[in-house]
Parts: C-alpha cells; structure tokens; sequence
C-alpha cells in the first residue's frame, strides 16, 4: 500500500508520474514535463532519463541508485517510485497537470519574492513575464495541422482579412507586400541618411482607428519628432520650426495648426526615452488594446540598454535582440527598429550598405525577418555652393537585403529632406 501521508502534495504526484512512466513503459510516449518542472531535482534527472531511454526499467533504476546514487538518489529514495503501487496507468495526464500547476506556483512565488525584495519596474515585468510563458505551456499538445490548414483554407475566400500591414510607399509594398505580425524588421543606414524620416513617414501612414503605433526615440525629445511629423505633414520647412514666429508666414502657421490638430486625433504615440530597455518594449506592447494591431518603432537598437548587465557590449546587444525578436513573436506586434551602419562602406567605391556592415553583431542580421537599408548617391556629395536646392528631391535607394518571407531587391523613393518627406512611386 502506498503511504501518502509520508509524501507532500507535490512530491506525490511527482512519484506517481514516474512510477507510472516505469511500470507502464507505453505512457512514455505521453510524458510531456520538462524535467525542469520537478522540484525535487532527482525526479527531474529520471523523467528525463525516461524521455531519452524507453528501455529503461525498474531493474537499471536500482542498480543506478547504488551505483550512482548523486544522480537519481539513494536506493531507499528511488525505491519508494520503484515500487510504489500503481495498480493502472488511469489518469496519467492528470497527475502531470498537478506537477505542472506546482512549478507554476514555484515559479510565480519566486518573482513576487524578488519584486518585493526590490520593487521596480524590472521586477514588475519580470512577473507579468513569467504570468505570459506559464500561460502558453501546453500539456496536451494536440495537433493543430487541420485548424492550420483550415484557416490557411478560408483565408483562400476572405479578401478583406489580411493580417498584411502596407507601409504606404507603393515602391517599397510592391518589393514586400508589407509588414505582418510577430515581425523583427531592421532598418539601417548612416547617420542623416534619413532612416529615422523614413520610419515617421511609415508611422504616419500605418495609423489609423485599426492601428496603434508607438515610436521609441532614444535620441531625440519628443517635440523634435513631433515637429518632424509636423514638418512632413503640412510641408512647411523643418527648419522653420526652430523659430516659427519669426521664420513662417502667416499661412505656414495655419497649416501647422491644422496638423497639431490632426496629429493630436492619430493613433501615434511617442516616447523619448534615452534609456530604452527589452522590458520598456514589452510593457509598451502589454498595453496595446487587444483590438488594435500594435507596431512598435524603436529609433534606435544601438542606443538600446539591457535589462541586465553586461561588461560586454556586444553580448549586451546581442541579447537585446534576441529579446525584441521573442517580444514580437510573443505579444503579437511588428517591430521595426532603426540600426546604425558602419563605417566600411565609406571606404567602397560603391558605397551602397550590405549586411555585413550592422554595426557591433551579427546576430542583429540573424534574429531579423527582414532587413531595409537606406541609399542616396548625394549624401556623400558636398554641395555648399549656390546652386544647391535644400528643397530638391533626393532619389533615396530602399535596399530589402534580407526578407524570410519574400524576395530581396531595390525600391526607388524620393525623399525631400526640407520636409522630412518621402514618396514612393505610384500606386
């Protein structure tokens, strides 16, 4: 008879899969813990022996024990699963569950510890972490290839559902069709090539009442992207915001005012933040409704910080994107983070950027489901004399150099710096 008064809850039922695993080899098949949900380790080591090992019998767990007993315990500890009676393999799935709620417990008590040991901003989302991976593990696993290949099915009939967000520059969606759900995109290029305008420009033209588009600027305040979007809005000079009284006509001025008022009825949220982290990221993306299609835009990856410490800056960066990429897939949202380039292709005749050029890790291209890189020929031409036109358009190169889902190629824009303006061929 098994003596359950001798167990606690948790260790009962962990005995009870295994014992269950070992006298019913065939259930084996329906084990579906990670060792790491035991709590007591040695449980873990066998589930996972278990796993690995199908011949794997009472007779071998003794003798292990007496031969090894640092690894799956002593004989009086292995015994007791040994030869404990479980007269039926019933109910195997249930026991499992249990096992599974305890480490879920474990796990949550263990970040509400740490947040009351120090309680901030970190800590508070490392709880709403944990709360977001305990909720997608799945014991059952059932397989989903009829609903996959239903949806797909009915996707063949449904015009208008697409989950395919166009960037509004017709050049660059016929390259691309758009940007999806769960993406990482990266857009790179020097410093003033116009990256950071290109983003504004896709921001504005994604938004609208479906739509919540937030904007990270690690580098500049808010108002100067504000009157960025402005600028671009209304056409009116960029430079002119700087003293708007003295430098725009009374016309420039109402047109201003007609933008602040539609800017302030748009869906685009900005946040200067000189110290954006993965975790700001995802707080941002938990408060997106959940009937809006959420694009985050950060400006840029470069000036990013970990949410933990790295003497390295490379591994810092690193992680930072591998981060952004599980944020993306996890919460559901496309991200597009503006990355800087390196220096080398200044010293190539032709200077247009490659992959190899992501400045500081390579792991920026890796974890990316597409990489856009921004061109233009007269940025690299001085040209202070009187025949320079600040208003003149420039043909801005939209280089797709990575694309998982799709083809790589050349979109042609023209971009007008005066205004922060970009167009993108007809449609």
């Amino acid at each position: 008879m098994n003596d359950i008064s001798q167990f606690t809850e948790v260790e009962y039922f962990e005995k009870t899969v295994l014992a269950k695993a070992l006298n019913f080899p065939d259930l084996r098949k329906q084990l579906r813990l990670q060792p790491e949900y035991f709590e007591d380790e040695k449980h873990g080591a066998l589930a996972s022996r278990l796993l690995s090992d199908l011949a794997f019998d009472k007779q071998q767990l003794i003798s292990e024990s007496v031969k090894s007993p640092d690894v799956y315990g002593s004989y009086e500890f292995v015994k007791q699963i040994a030869y404990m009676e479980v007269p039926t393999d019933k109910g195997f799935l249930f026991d499992q569950e249990q096992v599974l709620e305890h480490y879920k417990r474990r796990e949550l008590n263990q970040a509400w510890q740490q947040y009351m040991e120090e309680q901030n901003l970190e800590n508070r989302m490392e709880i709403r972490n944990r709360i977001d991976r305990l909720e997608k593990i799945d014991l059952v696993q059932s397989d989903k290839k009829l609903d996959t290949l239903a949806t797909i099915f009915d996707s063949l009939y449904e015009e208008n559902k697409t989950t395919i967000l166009k960037t509004g520059l017709p050049s660059i969606d016929r390259l691309i069709s758009g940007v999806s759900p769960k993406q990482l995109i990266l857009v790179g290029a020097r410093p003033s090539m116009g990256k950071t305008a290109l983003a504004l420009q896709m921001s504005q033209n994604m938004q609208n009442e479906e739509n919540e588009i937030i904007f990270f600027s690690a580098e500049t305040t808010e108002i100067s992207v504000t009157q960025r979007i402005l600028s671009s809005m209304t056409g009116v000079n960029l430079t002119k915001f700087k003293e708007p009284s003295k430098m725009m006509t009374n016309d420039e001025i109402d047109k201003v005012i007609d933008g602040i008022t539609l800017y302030n009825e748009s869906n685009i949220k900005i946040i200067d933040d000189s110290t954006v982290t993965p975790n700001k990221v995802r707080a941002a993306a938990n408060n997106i409704p959940e009937n809006k299609r959420g694009v985050i835009f950060i400006d840029y990856i470069q000036l990013m910080k970990s949410d933990t410490k790295h003497r390295d800056r490379r591994a810092e960066l690193e992680e930072i994107s591998r981060e952004l990429k599980i944020i993306a897939k996890d919460m559901d949202v496309t991200i597009i983070a503006l990355s800087q380039l390196s220096r080398a292709n200044d010293a190539r005749q032709d200077k247009r950027p490659v992959l190899s050029d992501l400045r500081e890790t390579g792991q920026l291209e890796q974890d990316a489901d597409m990489v856009l890189f921004c061109h233009r020929e007269d940025y690299y031409i001085r040209d202070d004399g009187e025949n320079f036109d600040a208003t003149a358009g420039s043909q801005m190169e939209i280089i797709i150099a990575k694309n998982k889902d799709g083809p790589t190629g050349t979109a042609l824009t023209t971009f007008f710096r005066h205004n922060q303006t970009f167009y993108g061929g007809a449609e």
